[in-house]
């Protein structure tokens, strides 16, 4: 009995896969095409309306899904590629050029005008030379007389110590204001008492001399004495 069993269970065997066989042939005949060059086409998945079954359109959205990732792979490459271009270009323009270059043209104009060079060089006006008279119709004055410029003396205490005495001699330069612009040491007695004669005279204003009744610039010798 089990070898009854046995052999009809290898016989439905065969005759399952004969079958299977041979409807694979049928379907290939049927779908035999002369233009495909003696290639055979299986199509499994043909249903009787012509369109593609649930199956096909499974396959068909993978193989799309795959080619969208790889596009999404490969773009931010290109994109880092442009970056990097953009990003040398633009450190290329920050950087230092250098570089030589020639050129003509014409032109045509008029005008007129003076000759002149101009060496850059600022011209220096010399001063104009103020003039004191020496002898004038009316000779300047100390105001308060010459008593005046001799209190205003102040004796050095060297000179002091040393019993220094005298007569210094003061060139003063008195403007047309009765002003003293400068002095000059024209005789003198050492000690410091000099320098004090000619402070002595700087500091006294002067009644101005006149020339023609006009004011004047003069100069005069002042003697200063010193005790």
């Amino acid at each position: 009995m089990p070898g009854n069993v046995s052999k009809y269970v290898s016989f439905s065997i065969s005759l399952l896969v004969h079958s299977i066989i041979f409807f694979l042939f049928y379907i290939a005949a049927h779908n035999y095409n002369p233009s495909t060059n003696g290639l055979i086409e299986f199509n499994l998945f043909e249903e009787s309306g012509g369109g593609t079954t649930a199956v096909a359109e499974e396959l068909e959205e993978k193989i799309n899904t795959s080619e969208k990732k790889v596009e999404e792979k490969v773009k931010p490459v290109v994109k880092s590629t442009e970056t990097k271009k953009e990003t040398a270009a633009v450190g290329n323009q920050s950087g230092d050029a250098k570089g030589t270059g020639t050129g003509s043209g014409t032109g045509t104009g008029t005008g007129t005008g003076k000759p002149g060079i101009s060496l850059g060089i600022p011209i220096i006006q010399k001063p104009k030379e103020e003039i004191y008279f020496v002898a004038v119709d009316e000779m300047p004055e100390p105001l308060g007389g010459f008593d005046e410029i001799n209190s205003k003396v102040i004796i050095p205490p060297q000179a002091k110590q040393k019993g220094i005495s005298g007569t210094v001699f003061v060139l003063a330069f008195i403007d047309e204001y009765g002003v003293v612009r400068k002095t000059m040491l024209t005789k003198g007695i050492g000690y410091g008492c000099d320098e004090a004669a000619m402070t002595a005279v700087s500091r006294t204003r002067f009644r101005p001399g006149k020339q023609s009744d006009q004011p004047v610039k003069v100069q005069m010798q002042i003697p200063v004495s010193i005790w």
